[in-house]
Order: structure tokens, then sequence, then C-alpha cells
């Protein structure tokens, strides 16, 4: 690791774009009406960034659990089947990045790309739903 060159331009760009709090903005337009709801990304970023660096831990300590939940979780009758195959050694890599942060900054996106977009027209007006990242 070294340090950043604090004379350039880029460095202090890149430490604004890491400092900077994002908000994911919900905004609704329905006619006239217009609503708009914020909230912090981080703790959407955190909670996926966790679930998918600990689904390897899940599978590994699959293996000991009772083998009649394993048994009727993976019946072929079922609807939805479980079934967990095991990695073949112990996942240290995943808890590696989970500590290490890897991950973060998953759902950023270029500002003003929205993450979902969706205009529709019905007999009360116009209908626009616009979920981004501010």
């Amino acid at each position: 690791m070294r340090l950043p060159n604090w004379g350039e331009r880029a460095a202090w760009e890149h430490l604004w774009a890491d400092l900077r709090p994002r908000f994911v903005v919900v905004r609704l337009e329905i006619g006239r009406r217009r609503f708009r709801w914020g909230v912090p990304l981080w703790p959407f970023e955190e909670t996926l960034r966790f679930g998918l660096l600990a689904l390897p831990w899940v599978a590994y300590t699959w293996q000991w659990a009772p083998a009649r939940w394993r048994a009727e979780l993976a019946r072929p009758e079922r609807r939805a089947r479980f079934v967990v195959e095991p990695p073949l050694g112990v996942p240290w890599s995943a808890l590696e990045a989970l500590l290490d942060g890897h991950g973060e900054g998953m759902l950023h996106l270029p500002r003003g790309e929205p993450f979902i977009e969706i205009e529709a027209g019905d007999r009360d007006g116009d209908v626009r739903i616009e979920i981004t990242q501010v």
C-alpha cells in the first residue's frame, strides 16, 4: 500500500468518492403528485455484502446439520427443495474477504444512473417511478 500523492487532483477526487455519503432516493410521480423518499445506501450494501460472503460458511456448516433435516429438505417431491453442496475445504478466503471489506461499493453506480426507472400512463395521468443513487 502506498500513500496518495495529495498534490494530484485525482487523489482528492478518490478521497471524496470514498467519504461522500450516498443515498438511495425513490421518486414517485403520479400525475401532479410527487413523492420523494431517501435512505442511506450503506445498510443495503453491507447486508448484501455480508449475505454473499457468509453463504460459503452456511454451506460449510450445513454438513454438520442432522441427517434427517438434510434428507427432508432435499426430498424431490417438495415444492421448494433445499440442497446444499458443502465446499471442499474451510472457506477462510470468504471470512478474510468479509473482514477486509471486500465488495464495499458493490451497489455504486455512476451519478445519475438509476437502479430502476419505470414510466407508464393510465387514466389518472402519467406514472413515473425512479430509484437512483445520489
